[in-house]
């Protein structure tokens, strides 16, 4: 009786760990098209990058719910449209998503309504191309993003761009556990950034530990002090690569008001972004 319990206890656990057909079939497409899948122990795909050449049809990336057991998603140029993402929701460990350089969406409602701790949204300019109507709507399509309960980590730039305090106050509201948070502040062409040193000061109300700024040349000392205000702040990057722009002022005024915090600048030119010293 024993004997037969235990083998009872164990099936369970057993049966749990083999890769079903169809979760192998999805690993050797992605595998065989270039991708690179990492696997656990028991051969479940917990990593999946996607350099998107070739891209992958709207069928082909929708396969990916069966990989139930991702942690990690990383897809370059990805085909499907505003309402074909819904493969995300069935991976209940999902925790990292990147996105770069989707031209097929129009908001970033589709990352929306997961329990990931870190986002990425790049470079997608469909976000642009298909607001030709009603470019606002690029303009504001970080409003567009919500209920991630779970988010830490957030990395958005180029398309989409954080350009008002409408939209600092939403990222603040939504995503209260913020930790890390990269943004690029430069407009879309036709709109000017408006962000207030009062609106930089919403941040003050999370817990932010690093903060990346990219294209802040409209930012002046008042807007340091509220970033200085940020009492868990350990590290501001300034990212200029694509502006002649002097932040001296800036970083003097950072260092004034918060020696203790790192602050890194890559200038007009430099050949990455900016990162914190290795320690």
């Amino acid at each position: 009786m024993k004997r037969i319990l235990f083998f009872s206890l164990i099936l369970p656990t057993l049966l749990h760990a083999q890769v079903s057909p169809q979760e192998a079939d999805v690993i050797s497409f992605f595998e065989t098209a270039g991708a690179r899948v990492s696997k656990d122990d028991e051969g479940h795909a917990v990593k999946l990058f996607s350099g998107g050449k070739p891209p992958h049809s709207v069928e082909q990336l929708q396969q990916i719910e069966d990989l139930t057991r991702l942690e990690q998603i990383a897809l370059n140029s990805p085909q499907a449209g505003n309402d074909e993402w819904g493969f995300l929701k069935k991976l209940p460990e999902l925790d990292v998503l990147t996105i770069w350089h989707c031209k097929t969406i129009q908001s970033l409602k589709p990352f929306s309504d997961l329990a990931i701790e870190s986002l990425t949204v790049g470079g997608c300019m469909g976000l642009r191309d298909l607001n030709k109507e009603a470019p606002e709507q690029q303009r504001d399509a970080v409003l567009t993003l919500h209920s991630l309960p779970n988010l830490k980590s957030v990395n958005l730039y180029h398309s989409p761009t954080v350009s008002t305090d409408a939209h600092l106050q939403h990222l603040a509201k939504e995503f209260p556990q913020l930790i890390d948070v990269k943004i690029d502040v430069a407009a879309p062409r036709g709109f000017e950034t408006e962000i207030s040193p009062e609106g930089l000061a919403v941040f003050q109300k999370l817990p932010i530990e690093v903060l990346s700024i990219e294209n802040a040349v409209t930012f002046a000392k008042e807007h340091i002090a509220a970033l200085a205000g940020i009492e868990t702040l350990e590290a501001v990057l300034f990212d200029f690569r694509r502006r002649d722009f002097d932040a001296t002022p800036l970083v003097e005024e950072m260092k004034r008001l918060r020696p203790e915090v790192e602050v890194v600048v890559a200038e007009e030119g430099a050949s990455g972004p900016p990162r914190r010293a290795q320690k």
